[in-house]
């Protein structure tokens, strides 16, 4: 189990759209180089490499709809002010 104390403040830092965005980009680009060569050649690793890349990606969408559901929570919260503001004022 971690140690709360032990974990680095900036791991903790949560990352919005645009850095799931950068993230996602930075994968998509490490792959179509590996495999944009005329003649692709498997390396020592690469099997290692495809299963982390798929945790990431995985990471990458659940962190995506967390954010979602976020942003779908202050929506909500905001309508609702609007449509308490549009009561009072037919009143």
């Amino acid at each position: 189990m971690i140690n709360e104390t032990s974990i680095d403040s900036d791991c903790l830092k949560k990352l919005n759209r645009d850095g799931l965005l950068s993230l996602s980009s930075e994968v998509i680009q490490d792959i179509y180089d590996r495999v944009k060569v005329q003649r692709f050649r498997e390396r020592e690793g690469d099997n290692i490499k495809l299963k982390y890349l798929r945790v990431l990606m995985t990471a990458i969408q659940t962190h995506n709809m967390v954010l979602r559901d976020e942003e779908l929570e202050d929506v909500k919260a905001r309508l609702e002010l609007l449509e308490a503001a549009c009561e009072e004022t037919n009143r």
